[in-house]
């Protein structure tokens, strides 16, 4: 084993992950790397403060793998995000790192094994303008359909692909065609649109689109869910993002867009490039690391760390002062479970979890990190202190 081209290529993994440019592929071998790992760090953190805790971690993983890496910074908050881009908290062996405020450790709930429950992974139906439905999960790789010179393949990693079949006739009678590409409770899915923008789907998110764009002043699609954007670039045809009350603006930039219905706000957040949002409320532009957020009549514009917001695309939950309520349902998302609300204190956390991990996994560590313990029940989560 060749140590240092091992370490280069696990630096150079770390820096997409951070970026966002990581494939599906690279992203299935930098998790498989972290996962080989011994979790030993997290035995004991009754007795230590964040700060403690946050040196030891810090420590011990300098002697383990010897990667150069920043100084540890004053912020804890800071901290664990320069950890993830410097391959610091890929060691954990689970992909799981998460802090709230330590104290009391309970000891793992191995009830939560009896109804144990799988992440979710590649799950879409797309329905074209005719109706017909296909289960894209289940399909196989190669040739789905084809409408009007339209073909639709899935590619071996997964992805949708639009080609046109007979460029002279492109975009003849589909105007007003549309397909919609939806993805359920325990589904992601990755679409590359008609006029060449490359679309991520997140769970319980759907996505509705014309069938070509050719004949068209604008590319205007129409999202449900949480979804994160590569534009082409076209000059000619602004691309056009519509969801509840708002709509996006741009000519060709990488955002996310996250607009769950049972969320209490809208938030979309640019990472190249620039955007205008329109809403009754205002019209507003966005700057490379701005994220804007619509709650009822009001928008307000914060700065934000980007490789937080798109962590889900990459196959990871990143939690920055996240309320317990907020990660419940990004599990009942991914996980397709309910949770009981009933129970759950006003709890926040900071963490890096990976998504591909069971269920049980990510509650035992939120029972590490707090005085709180849960149940799978029915495929509901339960909420006990």
């Amino acid at each position: 084993m060749n140590t240092n081209r091992d370490k280069r290529r696990l630096n150079e993994l770390a820096q997409k992950w951070k970026d966002g440019s990581i494939t599906a592929q690279e992203q299935i071998e930098f998790n498989q790397w972290y996962d080989s790992f011994e979790d030993t760090l997290l035995d004991d953190v009754s007795t230590e403060s964040v700060s403690e805790l946050k040196s030891r971690l810090y420590s011990n993983i300098l002697a383990q793998e010897n990667i150069a890496v920043a100084r540890a910074v004053k912020s804890f908050k800071l901290w664990y995000r320069i950890a993830a881009a410097a391959v610091i908290l890929v060691v954990l062996s689970t992909g799981i790192y998460m802090i709230a405020n330590p104290g009391k450790r309970e000891t793992s709930n191995d009830a939560l094994a009896k109804e144990d429950v799988k992440p979710g992974g590649n799950r879409a139906l797309l329905t074209l303008a005719d109706g017909t439905t296909i289960v894209i999960d289940d399909a196989a790789d190669g040739k789905l359909a084809e409408q009007s010179g339209v073909i639709i393949t899935k590619t071996k990693d997964g992805q949708l692909v639009y080609q046109f079949k007979d460029t002279e006739s492109t975009g003849k009678g589909l105007v007003s065609q549309f397909n919609v590409i939806s993805t359920p409770n325990g589904g992601q899915y990755q679409i590359n649109l008609p006029d060449g923008t490359k679309v991520w789907l997140n769970a319980a998110t759907s996505l509705k689109f014309p069938v070509t764009f050719s004949n068209l002043n604008e590319r205007k699609v129409e999202l449900s869910g949480e979804a994160y954007f590569e534009v082409f670039k076209d000059k000619k045809k602004p691309f056009k993002v519509s969801s509840v009350n708002q709509e996006v603006e741009v000519l060709g930039t990488h955002f996310n867009v996250n607009t769950y219905k049972n969320e209490s706000s809208s938030k979309t957040t640019l990472l190249e490039g620039s955007v205008q949002l329109h809403s009754a409320a205002a019209d507003t532009k966005l700057k490379p690391g701005e994220q804007a957020v619509l709650q009822g009549a009001a928008i307000e514009v914060n700065k934000v760390n980007t490789a937080d917001v798109i962590a889900w695309k990459n196959g990871n939950f990143l939690f920055n002062d996240e309320s317990l309520i907020a990660i419940m349902k990004q599990l009942e998302r991914w996980y397709d479970v309910k949770v009981d609300y009933s129970t759950i204190p006003e709890t926040h956390y900071d963490g890096f979890i990976s998504k591909n991990v069971n269920l049980s996994e990510v509650l035992r560590r939120l029972e590490v990190t707090g005085n709180l313990k849960f149940k799978i029940e029915n495929k509901t989560i339960k909420v006990y202190k």
